[in-house]
Order: C-alpha cells, then sequence, then structure tokens
C-alpha cells in the first residue's frame, strides 16, 4: 500500500468511518461498569490467567482455545481490571475489522465505490457494534478470519494458513474460515495446485505449533494440541439444546426469520440484533449472489463460499449435534451480505448514471439514499445510543 492509497477520497472516506466508530465506542466504552452476557465468563477467566490458574479447569470454558482470553487479560494488564481494560482489545480489533473488511471489498473489486458503500453498511451495523463493544471472543475470530480473507485474496497463501490458525485459536469455528477460502480457491483459483497445498499445510501447522504456545503463556504448562482438542470437543458435546437452558438460545433458521433481539444489556441498549435494513434483505442478497455465480463473478463466489462457511454450515450441525446457538452467531456472515447489498446498490447508482431523463434518474437514486439514511438511523435506534423500554425474558 503506497501513500497515494491514502489520497484517495473512498479510501479516505473508509478510514473516517473507521474513526468515527471508534470514536462512538470510547465514548460509552465504560457507561455499563458491570459484566456484559459472557462477559461474565471471559473477564473472570482472563483474571485468573493473570493470576496463573489452570485454565482447563471445567469452570473456565476449557471449550474455547486459550487466545482470546490472553487478548481480553493483555487489556487487565494494560489499563487495569474496569470496564475500559475487559473492553479496550474487542473495540481496537472491532475497528481493525472494518478497515480489513474495506480492503477485501477492494480487492474483490475494482467498482470505485463498492467498497466505501458495503463498508458504510458493515461499520454502523448494530451487531458488529455490539460485538466489539464487549470483552468476549467472536470479535477477535473474525478480525483473525477478514485477515485472512485479504491475505488470501493478496496470494499471499502461507500468511493466510496462519491467520485462520489465530482465528481458530479464539474459537474453534474459526476454522470455518480455512473451509471459505479452500471452497473459493476450487471454485475460482484451482491453479498452481501448489497454492492450495501452501495453504492446506500452513493452517494446520500453525494452530498446532502455536496452541501449545498460548497454552503455556496462558497458564505456564505445556499441553499437547491433540489432548487439548480433545477437551475442548467433549466439553462442547456437553453443551446441547437438551442440556442448557438459556432463554436466548435460537437455530440457525431463527436467525433469518425471527426478528427478535437477544438482549446483551438493557439500559443502556445492547442486543445482538442485525439492523432491520440488512436483517430484510439477506436472503435476496444471497440469491443475488447465486445469480452472479451463475456469471462466473470471483466476487459473489467468494461471497457465497463466505456464507456457507460462517452460516449455512451451522444448519448440519445443529441437525446432527443438537449443539446449542444463539443469534450473535450469525456476526461472522455480516460481512458477505454488506459485500452483497453494496455490490447491488453500486449497480443501481451506475445503472442510474447512463440515464440522460435527470427526474427518472433521482427517481432510481432517491431510494437507494433513503436506504442508506435508513439503514443509519436504525443503526442508532438499534444501539447503546437509543434507550430502549426495559425488557426481560
Amino acid at each position: 500500500m503506497s501513500l497515494n492509497w491514502f489520497r484517495e477520497w473512498p479510501n479516505i472516506c473508509a478510514l473516517f468511518l473507521a474513526l468515527v466508530v471508534l470514536i462512538l465506542h470510547l465514548v460509552i466504552i465504560t457507561d455499563v461498569e458491570s459484566k456484559i452476557l459472557d462477559e461474565q465468563h471471559y473477564v473472570p477467566e482472563a483474571n485468573a490467567l493473570l493470576a496463573g490458574d489452570d485454565l482447563t479447569d471445567a469452570k473456565y470454558n476449557p471449550e474455547h482455545p486459550p487466545l482470546g482470553k490472553l487478548l481480553i487479560a493483555g487489556g487487565i494488564k494494560a489499563f487495569g481490571d474496569d470496564a475500559l481494560g475487559w473492553r479496550i482489545f474487542s473495540v481496537l480489533f472491532g475497528v481493525a475489522s472494518i478497515i480489513l473488511f474495506y480492503l477485501i471489498c477492494q480487492k474483490l473489486s475494482s467498482r470505485r465505490w463498492l467498497a466505501l458503500i458495503a463498508t458504510f453498511l458493515f461499520a454502523f451495523e448494530n451487531m458488529c457494534f455490539v460485538m466489539s463493544s464487549v470483552a468476549m471472543l467472536d470479535v477477535f475470530s473474525v478480525t483473525f478470519m477478514l485477515a485472512a480473507f485479504l491475505l488470501y485474496l493478496h496470494s499471499k497463501y502461507l500468511p493466510a494458513g496462519i491467520a485462520v490458525a489465530l482465528s481458530a485459536l479464539v474459537k474453534l469455528n474459526g476454522a470455518f474460515a480455512g473451509g471459505i477460502i479452500l471452497l473459493h480457491w476450487l471454485l475460482v483459483r484451482r491453479k498452481p495446485k501448489l497454492d492450495g497445498v501452501k495453504f492446506l499445510f500452513a493452517a494446520p501447522a500453525a494452530f498446532f505449533a502455536l496452541m501449545p504456545l498460548f497454552d503455556r503463556l496462558a497458564m505456564s504448562k505445556w499441553i499437547a494440541p491433540w489432548d487439548r482438542i480433545d477437551m475442548m470437543l467433549n466439553t462442547s458435546k456437553t453443551l446441547t439444546f437438551a442440556s442448557v437452558d438459556h432463554p436466548a438460545e435460537a437455530r440457525p433458521w431463527d436467525w433469518l426469520f425471527s426478528p427478535d433481539p437477544m438482549w446483551f444489556w438493557y439500559s443502556p441498549t445492547y442486543q445482538a440484533n442485525l439492523n432491520w435494513t440488512l436483517w430484510a434483505l439477506i436472503i435476496p442478497a444471497m440469491c443475488f449472489a447465486l445469480y452472479g455465480v451463475v456469471k462466473r463473478s470471483s466476487l459473489c463466489t467468494f461471497a457465497i463460499s463466505w456464507f456457507i462457511g460462517t452460516y449455512l454450515i451451522w444448519i448440519p450441525i445443529v441437525i446432527f449435534t443438537d449443539r446449542v446457538m444463539f443469534k450473535f452467531y450469525l456476526y461472522p456472515a455480516i460481512g458477505t451480505v454488506c459485500l452483497m447489498l453494496g455490490l447491488a446498490i453500486h449497480e443501481i447508482l451506475t445503472a442510474s448514471s447512463r440515464i440522460e431523463n435527470k427526474a427518472i434518474r433521482w427517481l432510481i437514486r432517491t431510494p437507494i439514499m433513503a436506504f442508506l439514511i435508513g439503514h443509519l438511523a436504525v443503526f442508532i435506534m438499534l444501539s447503546p445510543y437509543c434507550g430502549w423500554p426495559e425488557a426481560s425474558y
């Protein structure tokens, strides 16, 4: 990336969006001084890690690898055991994810404003904002996933494999990013075959090499990675719809067809709820992506691979394992929806620019502008900046 990149107006606007989101986060980061939702697990685990406790103990959620907890612990070590320390790295990773997403969109398409439109939708999406506002693991996993995508699209297969490993070392389902990359490579690239071999080697090799190092850093002891994986999988098997009684549990199809939010906190409002403007268009956006796949669009093929690997994959998993799931598991798939809606909007605006009649041109553009303004308005309504009546399950 040269200095000229920073002189391009779309790029400047994208960085400005990231800065705005960072400021929005920092303004409210300490508004809730209590632990929000799963912060009740991960913050004590991060403190236990700093105290040298054994995180493989059943009381410390051993179904998750150590990297995300190490990052939360790093925030506590640097900024203190309070709301700022708990959440600061989540915020920074969330802002980094916006920039990574923009660069991915740029790499997938040479259309000048597509990346900015898609990034606007992504940056001002409520679930993305909430998930990067709290000390949970998902934002770290998603940010590493996006880094893997960007590296892969630049044909940097070994670093991409390492980034996939880092995503999986936060949460095991981060390994799905590897499947997304392989699916796209098989459908679009295929050659040279050595590239696929590099990636297939790098991701698992980095995972098995780094897992013991992170465990050592977290718990001051060495654990064989295969023993650790067995422990994580066995613990995960016990977390089923039959064994867990949680008011917010939801199966994957509920994420698309039910607009009900998952409440993280009531006042101020933290809810794992997609912007309604995005939620209503998930299925049309993916149908548009399928149309693009038929037309042999690499961008649409990547979008469909992304959707398969972050959403559709959960359907057979829940059918065969009954693994308990929650609405915020849709978070990693939000980027692909924003990408396709950004493409659709850009195509409409481009087509309208060819129309000579100014009235007709603005008749087409006005609903697009209204949609973008409405998206921002919905973000404000759903975000912690807008108070909602207190609710209970």
